[in-house]
Order: C-alpha cells, then sequence, then structure tokens
C-alpha cells in the first residue's frame, strides 16, 4: 500500500532497510498511470519495501530538497541513502528489476 509522505513523516519513512518514494501530482496523468502499475507490486513486496507517495503540489520543500524537477519520479532508497532514481512512466517490471539489487 502507498503511504502518503508529508515533510513530517520524511525522515521516518526514509529509515526502512528498502523504500521507495513515487513524487507524483494529482494532474499529471502519467502520476496516475504509474500509482495503477505499482498497486502488484506493493502487495508483493510490502513486507520488505515501503512504499510512499509524495504529492509535490502539498509538500513541494520535498521534491525541492531531492531535487525532483519533473513528474513522475521514483526514488529508492537503501537505509535512507539514494541508490536509484526512475524518471517518467516506468512500468511494473521496470520497477521491480530497478528494487532486485536491494532486496
Amino acid at each position: 500500500m502507498l503511504k502518503e509522505i508529508i515533510e513530517a513523516c520524511l525522515d521516518g519513512f526514509l529509515v526502512h532497510p528498502v523504500a521507495v518514494l513515487i513524487f507524483s501530482s494529482p494532474w499529471c496523468t502519467s502520476c496516475k498511470k504509474l500509482a495503477t502499475s505499482l498497486e502488484g507490486l506493493c502487495w508483493r513486496l510490502e513486507s520488505r519495501v515501503a512504499f510512499g507517495m509524495c504529492d509535490i503540489s502539498a509538500n513541494p520543500s520535498i521534491p525541492s530538497k531531492m531535487q525532483v524537477f519533473s513528474v513522475p519520479a521514483l526514488i529508492v532508497f537503501k537505509e535512507g541513502r539514494e541508490v536509484k532514481r526512475l524518471q517518467g512512466q516506468a512500468s511494473e517490471a521496470e520497477i521491480s528489476r530497478a528494487l532486485e539489487a536491494y532486496l
């Protein structure tokens, strides 16, 4: 399940062994497609990976801090450090392959 990430809970979210933070916006159709393609992955990996969604319109400080300039964007964190970044529309298979090295 995708957890809504706001500034107040960002640090707590990033302490997970593996965390995926998706940057999106309600007006972005590609973001909606990405969220849909992540549903199966979230259910399969929920015990091993924390999945979060950051609405850039409601939380502009987070994408600014992480240098996210367009959506959709997806960042994989391992023990709080960025290890992988995907920009644009990514399929469930692409995201799964990106996570394999960190599980």
